[in-house]
């Protein structure tokens, strides 16, 4: 059987506007400035990873990096990475209205191609945001002319996002987006998260590992994804916040980059457009 080719994706935002709709922030810590930086920095980082070991991947930019950080997106699209879309900023979906979601989008996607020189053509929520509270985001993606979307978690356990009755694979949506989900696991008839963000963070390597080799075993790949701050060595120390916090969004950061190194030599993986190319879903659209 041919070895699986996985999808190993970025979120590219900073630390603070990530969290900003999971705890309240003080505003001494809203510094764009920094956050610039904080992101620049630790996305370099992971591209001398992936130049090391002769990786692609996908990064989903926040739009607002088009007009504040221009040079990172051609420095990933000069690199043979695809560029893809996180909405203009990180802001959850359901809590926008459609207009407001379609005008941000629209302006999104044209100032990150613009700046990247090639079209874009995946989306990724922030947060995950598409749920079945807004899944009319997905006609709006496909109006815009994306092909793919990687938003929804098959999972039914998180209390921000999921939909628990989602196919966990690959799958071609009815109005004919393809639909990339979040890696998964079954246990105990439920559909477990892995492979990403803190679930990554949290779960031992080698369950990692385990749990990649059993989604490859059914011939499926894994998208796993990442932040700039899970790798990077820069990550703002937010004061206040409780224990709970803290362990969610602080844990194993430091140890990010060499736990990422660590799966990615264990596995193959290359970006989202790729594995849907390979597997014939989507034909010289890049």
């Amino acid at each position: 059987m041919p070895e699986i080719v996985n999808c190993l994706s970025f979120d590219i935002e900073g630390f603070i506007e990530s969290n900003s709709e999971s705890f309240h922030i003080d505003e001494k810590y809203l510094n764009k400035a920094k956050e610039n930086y904080e992101i620049e920095n630790n996305t370099n980082i992971i591209l001398d990873i992936l130049s090391e070991l002769k990786i692609k991947a996908t990064f989903f930019f926040v739009g607002r990096i088009a007009t504040d950080i221009p040079s990172l997106i051609k420095k990933v699209a000069f690199a043979g990475h695809e560029v893809a879309c996180h909405n203009y900023e990180h802001l959850r979906i359901y809590n926008l209205k459609r207009e407001e979601f379609k005008k941000r989008l629209t302006a999104s996607k044209k100032e990150i191609e613009n700046v990247a020189g090639k079209r874009v053509v995946g989306f990724r929520a922030p947060d995950f945001s598409i749920v079945k509270s807004s899944v009319w985001a997905l006609d709006i993606l496909k109006e815009l002319g994306f092909l793919y979307d990687s938003s929804i978690y098959p999972i039914g356990i998180h209390d921000v996002y999921g939909i628990s009755n989602s196919d966990r694979f690959i799958h071609t949506l009815p109005n004919g987006l393809i639909e990339f989900p979040l890696a998964t696991i079954q246990f105990c008839k439920k559909s477990i998260p892995f492979g990403g963000g803190g679930y990554f963070r949290l779960f031992p390597l080698s369950l990692t590992r385990k749990f990649i080799s059993r989604i490859n075993q059914l011939s499926h790949p894994c998208m796993l994804y990442f932040h700039p701050y899970e790798v990077g060595p820069i990550i703002p120390n937010v004061k206040g916040i409780s224990f709970y916090r803290k362990f969610r969004h602080y844990y194993n950061c430091e140890l990010g980059n060499e736990r990422l190194k660590l799966i990615l030599q264990n596995f193959k993986f290359t970006s989202a457009i790729e594995v849907l190319q390979q597997k014939n879903l989507i034909i010289n659209e890049l």
